[in-house]
């Protein structure tokens, strides 16, 4: 915690000069503590290192001078708001002005008398407070900025919160070329109702903070939550025309993620993933509202694919699988009646072909058979 008192730097190569200063503004307050430098380079390193509130400043010094010191301290940014007061023997009205133009606040002449001095003094620490109270503002202002912009960041998409911070206004909008990943956990509220809520959010945090950091690898974008649902789009911001292959490897390597925790965790999760490819649109639902989402047929139609996913399955609908037959093989299954929608074709994610390099680890797919 910084401390109350003021703290004055007396610059001046006379201690005698430097001794009279420190026992008139002794009057002023107890709470002032006295610093001292004796040439200009003593002024601007100790003003560097403490950053006092007020410097008082004698014109004429050895080495370097005191105006060279007043420049310097105010080229540099930890020291410009400084208040300076410079103490010199010139009483030309030229001088004067040469100081207060260099950056001081105020101009006393030598020699000193006690009550200008203390005048001076006095509206300088009146200054030196006030920068003090804007300072302690300024601080608790960006801390609270960082603060909203971590919540933001954890809860709407990077690019939004970029736009959002230079002051754009979000539009709903198309996008065109996209590709949406829908995940669940497997039998999730049997397993919640067995575990203590610390423990079952502590679970979800790992989880989701993994598929974060996955979704972000692929240049995927997470879109959110909802209980133990994730929801993400590959293309949204990025306008690859790989979408389809990126929200695939996300997908692998999230069921991997999974497959690998469960073999050094007790809790055992499986996942349900469905992929499907087309266009939606974002936006917030509303002004009051900063859910950003995405909403149209190919959302619902995503949702149908998880929904009709077998465990540790990856589902996809025919327009993903269009995109990705180049690069995996799948398993096609029987098609499913979906309201509104009539017979839907479905495919299973099987694993990549042979001539197909990827970073995702292989499909076993010994494990979960896909269901034909």
């Amino acid at each position: 915690m910084p401390s109350n008192k003021l703290t004055i730097l007396i610059a001046d190569d006379m201690d005698s000069i430097a001794e009279f200063i420190k026992a008139q503004l002794h009057t002023l307050s107890n709470d002032i503590d006295f610093q001292r430098a004796r040439d200009g380079y003593e002024t601007y390193r100790c003003a560097l290192e403490t950053s006092p509130d007020i410097i008082l400043l004698d014109w004429e010094m050895p080495e370097i001078s005191g105006m060279e010191a007043l420049k310097n301290l105010k080229l540099n940014p930890k020291t410009q708001d400084i208040p300076v007061i410079i103490i010199s023997s010139f009483s030309s009205s030229d001088k004067v002005k040469e100081a207060l133009e260099a950056g001081a606040i105020d101009y006393v002449r030598k020699p000193i008398e006690t009550d200008e001095l203390i005048a001076r003094v006095s509206s300088a620490m009146t200054l030196a407070n006030t920068l003090r109270e804007l300072k302690v503002q300024k601080q608790q202002l960006e801390t609270e900025q960082k603060k909203t912009h971590h919540i933001l960041k954890n809860i709407l998409p990077a690019e939004i919160v970029k736009s959002l911070k230079s002051g754009v206004v979000i539009q709903p909008r198309p996008y065109r070329n996209v590709t949406i990943i829908m995940a669940d956990l497997v039998n999730f509220t049997e397993k919640a109702t067995r575990m203590s809520p610390r423990k079952l959010l502590d679970e979800l945090r790992i989880i989701f903070t993994k598929f974060d950091e996955i979704s972000q690898k692929h240049n995927c974008v997470r879109i959110k939550t909802i209980g133990d649902a994730y929801m993400g789009v590959s293309g949204m911001f990025s306008n690859s025309k790989e979408h389809a292959l990126r929200a695939a490897k996300m997908a692998c390597e999230m069921r991997d993620f999974i497959r690998d925790r469960n073999k050094q965790n007790g809790i055992q999760w499986e996942l349900r993933i469905g992929l499907n490819s087309g266009e939606i649109i974002a936006g917030f639902i509303s002004e009051h509202n900063l859910s950003y989402d995405i909403f149209g047929d190919n959302v619902n139609i995503t949702a149908r694919m998880q929904t009709y996913s077998g465990p540790m399955q990856i589902n996809v609908s025919e327009s993903t699988r269009k995109l990705l037959e180049p690069h995996y093989n799948f398993v096609r299954r029987v098609p499913q009646r979906v309201k509104g929608k009539g017979m839907i074709e479905m495919y299973y994610l099987h694993k990549p072909r042979e001539d197909q390099s990827f970073n995702t680890k292989s499909i076993n797919s010994n494990q979960h058979s896909p269901i034909t």
